[in-house]
């Protein structure tokens, strides 16, 4: 005779990914389809940015080499310039992205958020200097110094971000290390450059300053499309959980 049990006894069958109010034995979905979504843009953003970003440097090398615009030459390399300078309006419009999407890996404090929109708009001035000198609305000598103040505001963005990923551990510490290298590099060559200005205008003494900072600045300048390339894959990893809001 087989053996009974009461009613009710035992346990259910188990079904996987079933919740409260679906229908038994229906799989939900797991996957952050959001966060891989803007995953997916930030590392797009980023690439477009770093790409572009490159390409700027092969023109503006270029422009400075074949149209040779500080002896006031005019060749049929000139237009080295006006494509300079449409790329890198692409550049920091593509940067954006790449800002806003690092924002959200780093913990919500106020330096992050400060930097973070001050960066943007930097950029965004950037990309609307770049455009207006192109089409001939803003005089070059006018579009430099504006462009020149306003990359203090990027590159500090850079340096902010670099340190709290650094601090918290939430980019490699390859990017980190470079990002706060490039960080301080225009900054620096800005306040190397800047004594130079006070002595007679080409005079040893201050050359003795201006190049020397000139040179550093460049370097930050050119290698700042890096910068995106090497957030493009830590931005587009969907699996690191967002930091908790600071107190």
């Amino acid at each position: 005779m087989a053996e009974r049990f009461p009613a009710g006894a035992g346990r259910r069958p188990v079904t996987a990914g079933h919740r409260a109010g679906q229908a038994a034995g229906m799989l939900t979905e797991t996957s952050p389809t959001p966060r891989r979504t803007a995953g997916s843009l930030a590392t797009a953003s980023a690439v477009v940015s770093g790409a572009a970003g490159l390409l700027a440097n092969v023109l503006l090398v270029l422009f400075f080499l074949l149209a040779r615009p500080l002896r006031d030459a005019t060749n049929t390399f000139t237009w080295l310039g006006p494509a300079n300078d449409i790329v890198v309006v692409v550049q920091f419009a593509a940067f954006v992205p790449v800002a806003l999407a690092l924002a959200t890996r780093l913990p919500r404090t106020r330096s992050v958020r400060t930097a973070t929109a001050a960066g943007v708009v930097a950029m965004i001035a950037v990309a609307v200097l770049q455009a207006l000198l192109v089409a001939g609305t803003v005089d070059f000598d006018v579009q430099v110094i504006l462009v020149s103040a306003v990359f203090l505001v990027v590159f500090g963005w850079v340096f902010v971000t670099s340190a709290t990923a650094h601090r918290v551990g939430a980019l490699p510490r390859p990017v980190t290390r470079f990002g706060l290298l490039l960080g301080m590099s225009y900054p620096l060559g800005v306040l190397v450059a800047a004594p130079g200005l006070l002595f007679a205008w080409g005079s040893a003494a201050q050359f003795a300053f201006v190049v020397p900072g000139v040179v550093l600045g460049s370097l930050g300048w050119l290698g700042l499309p890096a910068w995106p390339l090497l957030l493009a894959r830590p931005l587009g990893n969907v699996d690191v959980d967002p930091p908790p809001r600071a107190p």
